[in-house]
């Protein structure tokens, strides 16, 4: 039975700790939906407005071995 793992972080920069680390642990970033090129044009498709594109990002093991690492913005203060 395969299970389905995610590893969730708060953070106060989501696209700069995933860019991390992705980089360490040879991870890629999750692929935008379906239907879309790129996480840009999706954002844009569901009107995320520009301020809060860095809300969120994840990074996924391109094997399917590892788990999905998610990272959220959190208010400041609050990852410390």
């Amino acid at each position: 039975m395969a299970r389905d793992i995610q590893i969730t972080f708060d953070c106060a920069d989501p696209a700069g700790l995933s860019a991390f680390w992705g980089e360490v642990l040879g991870y890629r970033l999750q692929d935008p939906p379906g239907g879309f090129e790129s996480w840009e044009q999706a954002l844009d498709a569901l009107g995320v407005p520009p301020e809060n594109r860095n809300d969120a990002s994840a990074v996924v093991d391109p094997d399917g071995a590892g788990p999905r690492l998610f990272f959220q913005r959190v208010p400041d203060g609050i990852c410390n």
